[in-house]
């Protein structure tokens, strides 16, 4: 982690960790920025913003203001999303403060999640880019359908290999992917490029939410608290490794049985091991696509040394997925 860390320019760095979240409109209630600065704003790793930002210097294009609306912008559409996810899981705590919802109450946190959606269409119409606005709008979509898909299988228990992909993809994949075109987009209006870079994060945000789902079942390792999908009777990678790995398991759950008491935990390491090698994968294919782009850059004429200096943090950003401990 540390080796990712000191890779990435002071400079990005800064500016990704203080990015201003602050809600400019004059029109917006003190309520609600008030609600929204104490939760969903507060805290967090700031990790969007930094992709960002590390696929623009990439591009040669850090510098440039339309970079720090779309690393804003996409911030505060994982901070709506929160938002609307704390209602969803009628959730107490976010980040060890009390959530949104009860701050406020369930009808003011989707209001200030709206409220927010609103505030990033709203900055990137700024940039003055058509394009920029329907990605980021599809973004939003995916995230609808990814909390969709994950409350159909909820409710029906059937899940599949394809099931939990697709709730990755829509629901961590999508945000990490807009944040590496939107970099790469920003820095050089090449379509085909720009989706090559998002192929990048998509891998990488699939990586990070498996290994998101590793840490449920790390005791004693991660930072995170231990068990809650398990507890939210919520199918995870590993846990529908596990469940696919043991048929008479895979049928209790399916005919009622809590997955709290249908899976011994001391059992699962070895289905943790396998979503482990398949994020290691995933991260492997995204460093190929990756260097992919360095050879079509080269051939636009970019400096090879600049080059060589601003891929280095994107190739360890896998390294840092895989080894985080929250």
């Amino acid at each position: 982690m540390n080796e990712f860390l000191e890779s990435i320019p002071p400079q990005i760095l800064d500016k990704s960790v203080n990015i201003d979240l602050e809600i400019k409109s004059s029109n917006c209630l003190e309520a609600v920025k008030d609600a929204l600065e104490k939760t969903v704003l507060s805290g967090g790793k700031r990790l969007r913003p930094m992709l960002t930002y590390l696929m623009a210097d990439f591009f040669n294009a850090h510098d440039k203001n339309d970079v720090t609306i779309c690393a804003r912008a996409i911030e505060m559409v994982h901070a709506a999303s929160l938002a609307h996810d704390d209602v969803i899981d009628n959730a107490t705590q976010r980040r060890g403060n009390p959530s949104i919802n009860v701050e406020a109450s369930n009808k003011k946190a989707v209001l200030a999640g709206d409220y927010l959606l609103a505030d990033v269409i709203l900055s990137l119409s700024q940039i003055g880019s058509v394009k920029i606005l329907q990605t980021m709008s599809q973004v939003i979509q995916e995230l609808a359908i990814g909390e969709w898909i994950q409350s159909d299988a909820l409710e029906s228990r059937i899940y599949s290999k394809e099931v939990i992909e697709k709730i990755a993809f829509h629901k961590t994949a999508s945000v990490m992917g807009w944040c590496c075109w939107s970099g790469a987009y920003v820095g050089l209006e090449d379509e085909d490029l720009a989706n090559k870079a998002a192929r990048f994060g998509h891998l990488i945000g699939i990586a990070f939410q498996m290994i998101d789902d590793t840490l449920d079942f790390s005791d004693g390792e991660s930072l995170k608290d231990a068990h809650l999908d398990l507890e939210a009777n919520l199918v995870n990678s590993v846990i529908y490794d596990y469940l696919d790995k043991n048929p008479l398991k895979m049928d209790a759950y399916q005919k009622g049985e809590d997955l709290k008491d249908i899976v011994e935990l001391d059992q699962v390491h070895p289905n943790v091991e396998n979503i482990k090698r398949e994020a290691n994968a995933l991260i492997e294919e995204a460093n190929d696509i990756l260097h992919e782009i360095r050879t079509s850059l080269l051939e636009r004429g970019f400096n090879e040394e600049r080059l060589k200096e601003t891929i280095k943090p994107l190739e360890l950003i896998g390294g840092f997925i895989l080894n985080r401990k929250s």
